[in-house]
């Protein structure tokens, strides 16, 4: 943490814990660059006459919020206004600098934690693919390539083997064929087969 050095870092913002993933959207909505680390979380809920699973998104530091730090005078007038469209918050403070800031390359251990629950999340939730899906990678090795899912192979449909065309066959993890993930650059999206 350093100065109140404004446009580089992040000012460090404070909310009850039931609060932290509301205050982030809302800042968000608002226009403000902010961001709290989350993880989804399996929750057991209760429907008719059984119990049923939930997948809830969960704050990985309840409390603490993320804002860039170029708009700390906004977030200061939001903090004045006799009724706030936002979640009650507070700004860190340090007692000898000012406002609490943090760099980016602070945040770096907390982005790196989101990705690493993010992806054991996956890793827990197959994706049934049969043969004949095509899957269009749009990042990574195969970007701009088309290919044809010829089989599942592992315990439980573990890895699809993709056939790219020209003798280029690939097993790629199923947990990783959906439009939103995006893992060691591959971005991979499935179409049902026709």
């Amino acid at each position: 943490m350093g100065r109140d050095n404004g446009a580089d870092g992040w000012c460090i913002l404070r909310c009850s814990a039931a609060r932290t993933l509301t205050l982030a959207a809302s800042l968000a909505d608002a226009g403000f660059d902010a961001w709290t680390p989350t993880e989804t979380q399996r929750r057991m809920g209760r429907g008719k006459q059984r119990k049923v699973e939930e997948l809830r998104p969960a704050p990985i530091t309840p409390t603490f919020v993320f804002a860039r730090a170029d708009r700390i005078a906004d977030l200061i007038r939001i903090r004045s206004l006799p009724i706030s469209p936002h979640p009650a918050f507070s700004i860190l403070k340090r007692p000898d600098y000012g406002n609490a800031i943090v760099s980016d390359a602070g945040l770096r251990a907390l982005r790196t934690e989101e990705d690493r629950r993010r992806v054991r999340h996956l890793k827990t939730t197959r994706r049934v693919v049969e043969p004949g899906s095509t899957i269009a990678p749009t990042e990574g090795a195969f970007a701009g390539m088309t290919g044809i899912v010829e089989r599942c192979k592992g315990k439980n449909g573990k890895e699809a083997v993709v056939n790219f065309g020209r003798g280029l066959v690939v097993s790629i993890a199923t947990y990783l064929l959906d439009s939103e993930v995006i893992q060691s650059g591959n971005k991979l999206r499935v179409s049902e087969p026709a």
